[in-house]
């Protein structure tokens, strides 16, 4: 799977409040009358108020189109081909400003492949351009406030003999220091979550109650961004299954992530299932391409109820995807690809 696909988001889900306090109402000179001990209950409500909703802030959205700079504050090896990095917005009370479902375009020079005008032995449609983009979304929300997150697997050029450059944007990040900038634009995109199952799906609205959803390497992270958005509200009922392909177990990321999700909300998120090329002594799941044996095993069945989302390598969206749902039965406003 290429890294650099149209189809890089993460979302990271973080609803556990920050710098709540006991309070202890034991008074020396003895037990407070009711009137006095429901005037304290008050004020301690409308401290715990303050300190959940009032405490910190939110400023100004950072995105609004417009090319704009950020900088790298932080990078964390999650394993030895994944950075986790963490871009400061300008203000530190600045949230990102990126609705469910969309996302943002990073920007970096072209470089050359290994033969003039390919890449990775196929014919680069960038050869020409001096400048490439690819698309994201960031492991973190707008819960976050002054930063934002961004977990990318970095494809080397030479360690695969089918991928000899590797991959453009991936290697370009690999090689960032805390301090560098880098230059982003957004939010784009046609689909939204709205919350509570509703979706704009470019101009048309759809409600649905249970949303599947199918997935290749690294288009995992527009999956993750609407399961940790629907998980994160605790009125949203909206149920989630995923199927998620990889080429190998070491390939599945954010796997802890999904499956602590997924042990924490049971009841929303009813179906985790992978599937991999190259399975390893013992392996549980599904072996090998997206089938519609697996769709129907493991996603809601079609129905006005229903909406699948799928994101990954074109030709797995195509073939592996859309065609064994339309042998399926289900109706085509009911199949969004990222």
């Amino acid at each position: 799977l290429n890294s650099d696909s149209r189809c890089r988001r993460i979302l990271a889900l973080d609803v556990t409040p920050r710098n709540s306090h006991s309070l202890d109402f034991t008074m020396e000179w003895g037990p407070l009358s009711p009137p006095a001990l429901a005037s304290m209950a008050a004020l301690a409500l409308l401290g715990l108020l303050y300190a959940k909703f009032g405490g910190a802030k939110k400023g100004a959205i950072f995105l609004n189109k417009e090319r704009q700079s950020v900088k790298l504050a932080e990078r964390t090896m999650l394993s030895h081909d994944t950075v986790r990095f963490r871009f400061a917005l300008p203000q530190k009370d600045m949230i990102l400003g990126l609705p469910v479902g969309k996302h943002f375009k990073l920007f970096a020079p072209n470089p050359k492949g290994v033969v003039a005008g390919q890449w990775n032995g196929r014919d680069d449609p960038e050869a020409d351009s001096t400048e490439i983009e690819r698309k994201y979304t960031p492991t973190t929300s707008d819960a976050e406030i002054g930063y934002f997150d961004l977990v990318i697997k970095v494809y080397e050029g030479g360690k695969i003999d089918r991928f000899p450059d590797g991959g453009k944007m991936s290697q370009y990040m690999a090689k960032l220091k805390v301090g560098d900038s880098m230059t982003i634009s957004g939010p784009w995109g046609m689909n939204e979550y709205k919350g509570h199952g509703a979706f704009k799906i470019g101009s048309k609205d759809k409600q649905v109650t249970h949303v599947g959803m199918m997935a290749g390497g690294t288009g995992i992270t527009p999956m993750l961004q609407v399961i940790s958005a629907i998980l994160r509200d605790p009125t949203d009922k909206t149920k989630v299954s995923l199927l998620y392909a990889n080429q190998s177990e070491d390939d599945i990321l954010v796997r802890d992530m999904l499956e602590a999700l997924q042990a924490a909300h049971s009841e929303r998120f009813v179906g985790l299932w992978y599937t991999v090329d190259r399975p390893p002594t013992g392996w549980k799941y599904s072996t090998g391409f997206i089938t519609d044996e697996m769709i129907k095993a493991h996603l809601p069945p079609p129905g006005p109820s229903t909406l699948v989302l799928m994101c990954g390598p074109p030709p797995m969206v195509k073939f592996a995807c859309q065609q064994n749902l339309d042998k399926l039965g289900y109706p085509k406003d009911t199949q969004v690809a990222f």
